[in-house]
């Protein structure tokens, strides 16, 4: 009989990269600290979801482990997902660095999957730019935003203080905008409202922002975005 393996996912704040990091316990102990010492595990919002983490028709990768800097782009880890009937199996581990598990890891559905449940729901851990960042997600018209040729990408409240930062995806030549929302008094449900209303509005009359791109020229003509 297959020894059975436990895991749980649990969100700590990483003060160094000014995120969090998902820790793994698998069958109670450190699991990212054991096989990759000088690495760190993944951000909540890259990690954290049933798309990442849960089994599928088939198998799937999904990336763990990233560098301490805090870029996964630096340095990473990733592992195969599957399921076959009640079990999780975790195996062909690839990536930088570290010594990854010498064996297959397999998880009682149920045990993996309830695990992954707390989870994904457990929101004690947020700090209110964070709690504003998931009210925000569902929030945004993705039409709209595609209406001006961009695409949503995140929000933070990490970037200036009291502000929060939205980042979206420019048209061609502009791969990044920087949209900065003034956060004084309102609560986290009432910043993310604004900024859903925000991004639906005409980019031409965006007051504060940054862009970034290949061209000279602005995506659009509002006096925001004049460098």
């Amino acid at each position: 009989m297959t020894q059975l393996n436990t895991i749980a996912f649990h969100v700590v704040a990483s003060p160094e990269t000014n995120d969090h990091e998902v820790e793994i316990f698998v069958d109670g102990k450190p699991f990212i600290a054991k096989h990759w010492p000088d690495m760190m595990g993944m951000d909540p919002d890259a990690l954290l979801s049933y798309s990442k983490l849960a089994p599928r028709d088939g198998s799937h990768e999904a990336t763990v482990v990233r560098c301490r800097c805090g870029e996964a782009g630096c340095g990473s880890a990733w592992v195969r997902i599957s399921g076959e009937g009640d079990q999780v199996i975790w195996d062909s581990w690839e990536g930088d660095k570290g010594d990854p598990p010498a064996r297959t890891l397999v998880f009682a559905r149920d045990q993996y999957m309830e695990a992954l449940r707390e989870a994904v729901e457990d929101h004690s851990w947020e700090t209110p730019d964070r709690t504003a960042a998931r009210i925000l997600r569902p929030l945004v018209d993705h039409d709209a935003v595609a209406r001006n040729d961009l695409e949503y990408q995140w929000a933070s409240g990490r970037i200036h203080d009291d502000t929060l930062t939205i980042s979206l995806k420019g048209p061609p030549g502009c791969h990044q905008i920087l949209v900065h929302l003034a956060w004084n008094n309102q609560s986290p449900e009432e910043i993310a409202h604004e900024a859903a209303i925000l991004l639906k509005s005409d980019p031409n009359q965006w007051t504060d922002l940054n862009w970034h791109g290949k061209k000279p020229t602005p995506p659009f003509d509002g006096p925001a975005w004049q460098r």
